[in-house]
């Protein structure tokens, strides 16, 4: 083996399956917060946000450029969610996660205590190497080539000895354009840019042949 693997792990709807509803519990806080911010009402905010997704790939970024709105407080409103209540342990997670031969990390959009929070829940965190949300990317979120490249560059992981799995399709071109294999977590065959699709996380041994064997 000419180096050890590194798995990488988006968190929301990846981690765990879309059936937990946390990610819509934030999204909806995310909105509220917009909202709440700039006095509109529910349409308007949700034009506001599609706009800067587009922009700028995440709500947050697009309120701190234009209304210098502290990502702190920000982070800290929308990720007021009571975890351990919503998500359930995940003692397959666990095992499967147990069972990868290297290194593995979080890479997140979401702050790095809400990961924390979340890794807790489902009872993996002491499976993780590391953690790397909003704030290790300075907020240059996913699907930006930025955070990758620091992701590989922070590890000391070469492309081809990462894997990474993310749930939005348009996070995973980024990934596979460095030259890391892709496994779209829930996605579509048919409509796949990645390497590998799974229909729950939990499945990735299924895979890790096509990774494994021609790198290692």
């Amino acid at each position: 083996m000419t180096a050890e693997p590194l798995f990488i792990f988006d968190l929301d709807n990846t981690l765990y399956p879309p059936e937990v509803t946390l990610w819509r519990i934030v999204d909806a806080r995310i909105e509220r917060y917009v909202r709440e911010k700039l006095g509109v009402d529910h349409d308007t905010a949700r034009h506001v946000r599609k706009s800067f997704l587009s922009e700028f790939g995440t709500t947050l970024r697009g309120l701190m450029h234009h209304h210098g709105v502290s990502p702190g407080e920000y982070l800290e409103f929308v990720h007021d969610v009571p975890i351990p209540e919503i998500v359930p342990p995940r003692p397959e997670l666990r095992r499967m996660l147990s069972g990868l031969p290297g290194r593995r990390v979080v890479f997140t959009n979401g702050s790095e205590s809400y990961a924390r929070r979340v890794l807790e829940a489902l009872g993996v965190s002491d499976l993780m190497e590391g953690i790397y949300g909003i704030e290790f990317m300075e907020y240059i979120a996913k699907p930006s080539p930025y955070p990758y490249a620091k992701l590989l560059r922070v590890t000391g992981a070469t492309p081809s000895a990462s894997l990474f799995c993310e749930d939005i399709r348009e996070n995973l071109l980024p990934a596979r354009e460095l030259g890391m294999f892709t496994v779209w977590v829930g996605g579509r065959e048919e409509s796949s840019p990645a390497h590998a699709v799974v229909s729950d996380v939990c499945d990735l041994p299924g895979v890790l042949h096509r990774f494994l064997e021609p790198n290692f």
